[in-house]
This record gives C-alpha cells, sequence and structure tokens, in this order.
C-alpha cells in the first residue's frame, strides 16, 4: 500500500505530501499496524444486540421473548416492523402492527440480520464526520443492495442459507464504515486527499473481515466479508457464501452495464458455478431493484 501511494503521488498529485495525504499515509499506517499485530480497535457491539443474538442461539426461545428483547430498543423495534411490513418479506393486506407478529413472518435468522445490522449503525454512525455522513450513506445504500441480490442469488441458485447471505451482503462493507469512523478526527483534511478512495477500496476487505472476526460472527461471514472483491472466472462449485457475495457486488456496481449488454451473464466473473439464462439474469435485476428501494427505506438508508 506504501508503494500504491507513492505511484498515486506521482499520476494523481504530482507534487510532494500535502496535509491531506499526510492524514491519509498516518491512517494507512495506524490500519497497517493494528491488523498485523492483531489489535484492530473494534467498538461492542450494543447490548440489545447481544442479548437478541444470545436469545437466538437457544433451541427453546420463544418468539415472545424474542419480541420481549426488541421492543427495549424502540429504535430497533421500529426498523424491525418496517423490514417485517417490506415487500420482500410481506404480502399481506393488513400491516403487521406488533413486534411478536414482526419476528414470525421475518424469522429467527432475518430476526438476526435486522438487528445486527442495525446495531452496526449505530456503532459506526456517531463516529463519522458530518462531512463523512454521504459517503456512509452511500455505503449503506450499496449494502442493502447487495444484500436484496445475494438473497437472490442464494434462493434460486445455491443451496447456501439465503438469509446467512443477506446478513453477508449488508456487512460486507463494514470495513469502510470502520474506516470511514476513523477518519473522525482528520476527516476534513483526508477527505481532501484524491487517493483516500483508492486506500478505502484496498483496505476495507482485510479490515471488514477484521471487524467480523471480533464480533465473534461466522467463519462463513468473515470470509464473506474478506473476499467480497475476489472474483474470477474459476468460480467455486458448488457456490461458497463468499462467491454468491462476490457476484452480488459485482452486479451492483455494474447494474446499468449488466442491463445493457445480452451476454454480460455469460462472460461476468464467478459466473460459473451459478449458470444463469439471459431471462434469468435479467429478472434477478429488475426484481432485485424493486425490493432495495423499499428495503432502503426500511433499514433507514
Amino acid at each position: 500500500m506504501k508503494q500504491q501511494l507513492k505511484e498515486t503521488d506521482t499520476v494523481v498529485l504530482g507534487s510532494s505530501y500535502n496535509d491531506a495525504r499526510a492524514a491519509t499515509v498516518t491512517l494507512v499506517d495506524r490500519l497497517e499496524r493494528s491488523l498485523a499485530g492483531g489489535a484492530l480497535e473494534v467498538p461492542s457491539l450494543p447490548e440489545v444486540a447481544l442479548k437478541i443474538r444470545r436469545a437466538l442461539s437457544e433451541e427453546d426461545v420463544s418468539i415472545g421473548e424474542i419480541a420481549r428483547l426488541i421492543g427495549t430498543d424502540p429504535a430497533l423495534a421500529a426498523r424491525m416492523l418496517r423490514v417485517a411490513n417490506s415487500a420482500m418479506f410481506y404480502r399481506g393486506s393488513r400491516p403487521i402492527t406488533n413486534l411478536k407478529d414482526a419476528v414470525s413472518q421475518l424469522g429467527q435468522k432475518m430476526v438476526r440480520n435486522v438487528a445486527l445490522s442495525f446495531a452496526a449503525q449505530q456503532v459506526f454512525i456517531g463516529y463519522g464526520h458530518r462531512l463523512l455522513h454521504d459517503l456512509i450513506g452511500a455505503v449503506w445504500r450499496h449494502s442493502v443492495h447487495a444484500a436484496v441480490v445475494a438473497h437472490m442469488l442464494a434462493r434460486v441458485r445455491t443451496r447456501l442459507n439465503a438469509d446467512e447471505a443477506f446478513l453477508a451482503g449488508l456487512l460486507h462493507e463494514v470495513g469502510k464504515l470502520y474506516i470511514l469512523a476513523r477518519t473522525k478526527d482528520e476527516a476534513e483534511a483526508i477527505l481532501g486527499d484524491p487517493g483516500f478512495q483508492s486506500v478505502l477500496a484496498a483496505w476495507h476487505p482485510r479490515v471488514g473481515r477484521a471487524v467480523i472476526e471480533t464480533w465473534e460472527l461466522s467463519p462463513e461471514l468473515a470470509a464473506a466479508v474478506g473476499e467480497h472483491l475476489s472474483v474470477s472466472l474459476a468460480a467455486p462449485d458448488p457456490p461458497t457464501m463468499a462467491s454468491v457475495v462476490a457476484v452480488a457486488n459485482y452486479l451492483v456496481e455494474h447494474g446499468e452495464a449488466a442491463c445493457a449488454d445480452p451476454h454480460f451473464h455469460t462472460k461476468a466473473p464467478s459466473f460459473g458455478s451459478l449458470s444463469m439464462d439471459k431471462p434469468t439474469f435479467d429478472w434477478l435485476i429488475r426484481a432485485a431493484d424493486v425490493d432495495v428501494r423499499l428495503l432502503t427505506i426500511a433499514f433507514g438508508v
């Protein structure tokens, strides 16, 4: 990365380090030392998320108990009801108005997903400088889109758990949130560095994996977060969670090109083991767009 920064100096800036570049270099040095020493300072998840996670790990936990725990945080309760009522999860004519029905509708894994993503937002959203709000919002909107696509891919083209894929999509860029949060004291300077976006892109998978591991989430989720940029034509067969999230991320980033190119589905990296024909591919893109518009509202992004 240090070499990359030097190249960026030559190509983009064409001058010596300024204050913005110095701030970025300092940030990279901190990340490098923290990751090398296994000492990345990751905020703990909020207590309500930990309680819900523990409760869901118990075989005999009741829907009422889960609903009670969710209800201890009004903002989380409101989020849960919005998601439960979104078209992706509910096709009824009468809105769901109580948490027990919301939990029943979503299922335990999706309840956990909503709670963890809500917790991640709470952990990082308060740390960012006001200048970073737009960037943080863009990360979350991209993540919701990738989550929807990953869920659909897992459901229609793999035997993987679709709800697990949804969570992996939601959290696949958590490393960006962490890095953005760490810039709070130098945000104005760092955002003035043309090379910062390259740093963010290069470092966030490794940082994100460390965050997931620190929170003691599943190894499959950690791998998906850490490898979501590792797309290749030699896709694993059967597909892994990491390959599904990599494809979802790739599709979200190339959405317009994907729809316009009639051969995109045959040449996109990592599509090998998903083997989609053009009609299925088009359906996936269009159906995902509908769910994304509704879920971004439900998730408050």
